[in-house]
Order: C-alpha cells, then sequence, then structure tokens
C-alpha cells in the first residue's frame, strides 16, 4: 500500500508540481459529488520528488472554470495534506497516516510545453514493466524504452503508454495458465 511517506516533510505545505492529466474522474455519490484528476508522472522540481501518480479531489466549480486537456502537461500548486486509514495488522485494526494532494491553486495552473523530468518517469516504467509481464509480446522492453525516448515530453509519452498498456489488457487468462504462474 503506497502512503506517499515521502511527503511526510511537506505536510501542510504548498508545493508546486508538474504533471500529465491523464484521467478525469466524474462527480458521483462515492467521492462526495467533486471530481477526480488523475495526474501520472508527478514531479515537485524543487524537493526533487517524483510520484507515479496522484489523484487530486477538485470541486464542480472549479473544475468548469477550468480549462483542462487530457494527455496535457501541466504545472501547478497543491497542498500536501494528511488522512487516516484503518488497516488490520494480524487481526489487530490500526490506523495509518496517509498522504495525499489537494486544493489546486488555480491562479498557478498553467500548461507545460515540455518537462525537463527524463523519460522514461516512475510511471512509465511501471506500466513498461506490466506490460513485460504479458504472454502475447509484441515489443521488447528496449524497443519501448527507444520509443519512450524519442516521443515529445508533453504528455504524448503517457498516452503512447497508456495505449499500449490498454492494448496488451484486453487478453484473457485461464486457471490453468494462472496456476502454472503462481506455483511455477
Amino acid at each position: 500500500m503506497d502512503t506517499r511517506e515521502v511527503l511526510r516533510p511537506y505536510k501542510k505545505q504548498r508545493i508546486g508540481w508538474e504533471g500529465v492529466l491523464i484521467d478525469v474522474i466524474s462527480p458521483n455519490k462515492r467521492n462526495g459529488y467533486t471530481y477526480g484528476l488523475v495526474f501520472a508522472s508527478l514531479y515537485a522540481p524543487n524537493e526533487d520528488i517524483e510520484l507515479d501518480h496522484a489523484v487530486i479531489k477538485m470541486e464542480p466549480q472549479e473544475f468548469k472554470r477550468a480549462d483542462f486537456s487530457q494527455y496535457t502537461r501541466y504545472y501547478f500548486t497543491a497542498a500536501v495534506a494528511s488522512y487516516y486509514k484503518a488497516i488490520s495488522i494480524l487481526g489487530v485494526i490500526a490506523q495509518r497516516e496517509s498522504f495525499m494532494l489537494q486544493n489546486i491553486n488555480m491562479k498557478k495552473l498553467r500548461e507545460l510545453p515540455e518537462s525537463k523530468m527524463t523519460q522514461p518517469t516512475m510511471y512509465v516504467a511501471t506500466r513498461i514493466h506490466n506490460i513485460m509481464l504479458s504472454k502475447e509480446l509484441r515489443h521488447t522492453e528496449q524497443e519501448l524504452i527507444d520509443t519512450v525516448l524519442h516521443t515529445p515530453n508533453d504528455g504524448s509519452v503517457e498516452r503512447f503508454i497508456n495505449d499500449c498498456t490498454n492494448s496488451y489488457r484486453q487478453t484473457s487468462v485461464s486457471k490453468k495458465e494462472i496456476e502454472e504462474t503462481l506455483y511455477a
């Protein structure tokens, strides 16, 4: 379970981030009728912190004022907050502190045409690793990394890797294949 421990020293502080908006979660009863902005390849240049991804809650009024485009790299500031989650450790219920980003400052939100981050980021590397676990490989790991390195770093890399991941995700696995993998 990822608790975002790297954010602990910045609790209750506002940090500047750059990241690619890869998805928007629509409001529903479960998320309190708020939007969820899913950012991938998050990087805080001043603090040198990299996160795989983050979901940041946004009120519907703010979302309607903002003009977001999917697979676009943005710079924004967000506050680091903590929350507690109940977990079971050997049958004993305990609370674990986790950290999240919240409250994007709309005045500082802007598009970034290019990033100083080097590819592959944590997000891209994780997705490439997941693709390599597929049995029906059409690419080698090096081919994917070379493609990523030669793709503009403006959100196009994340679009490419998500398309690749989705194409491999459409495979079905039999019970026998799962057992062979688990007990090999």
